[in-house]
């Protein structure tokens, strides 16, 4: 039996683990080696951890809300001037909010697996790129099975176009956490990334407060009011 774990295994294990942390896993993971099975199993249960971690560092709960906002209200408009009818059925309001979901996910999944230090322009809309991705191939294969939660399609388009603007809009003013400057003489990068809360001016803050309200009592007179 081997002393030391596969190449493709480990090949296996860097894909899925964060660069920023993939050098200190790799290793913990090959000094306590002792079979596939048990860096099988290890590998299963420290990779999520150290994903949730990493998340836990480079998300700004301010800036992932400014985010959620954005996206949906993107979808909200769409749906308002292509199709009001959606607003008024059943769940209408809800279903919009898949689409802006898994942007959001995979916003805060690109920022966990990026890699320290500042990111170009390009590489800044890498996320939102991704999560319309995803959310245009959930919605074709919703459609694909009729199923009630697709959206109609101009919705879908004219929502996704929107929320990339405002997406990429907000993360070329308010940067990720990977894209900030750190400290040199710090210890492991993704350890010394802390995830402080970025200073929102109080401009923007009231209006993201005022645009909040607004959805809020659109949510309410929809499901509530017009019942």
């Amino acid at each position: 039996m081997p002393s030391t774990p596969s190449k493709s295994a480990e090949a296996i294990v860097a894909i899925l683990t964060p660069p920023a942390c993939r050098e200190e896993v790799l290793g913990d993971l090959y000094e306590r080696y002792r079979s596939p099975a048990q860096y099988g199993f290890e590998a299963l249960i420290t990779i999520p951890l150290v994903i949730l971690s990493r998340i836990r560092r480079t998300a700004d709960p301010q800036i992932l809300l400014m985010q959620a906002l954005a996206l949906y209200l993107a979808f909200l408009g769409a749906a308002w001037f292509r199709d009001a009818r959606l607003l008024s059925q059943e769940w209408g309001i809800l279903r919009l909010a898949l689409p802006p979901g898994l942007v959001l996910l995979a916003l805060v999944l690109d920022d966990a697996y990026a890699k320290p230090g500042m990111r170009s322009p390009g590489s800044m809309i890498r996320g939102p790129v991704i999560g319309l991705g995803l959310a245009f191939f959930s919605q074709a294969m919703l459609r694909s099975r009729n199923s009630p939660a697709a959206l109609p399609a101009d919705v879908m388009m004219y929502g996704l176009a929107m929320s990339f603007l405002s997406s990429s809009a907000i993360r070329m003013l308010f940067p990720p956490v990977t894209s900030r400057l750190q400290g040199a003489s710090a210890p492991a990068d993704w350890l010394k990334q802390t995830g402080d809360p970025v200073e929102i001016p109080r401009g923007a803050m009231r209006l993201g407060a005022g645009l909040f309200t607004l959805l809020a009592a659109l949510i309410v007179y929809e499901l509530w009011w017009r019942r």
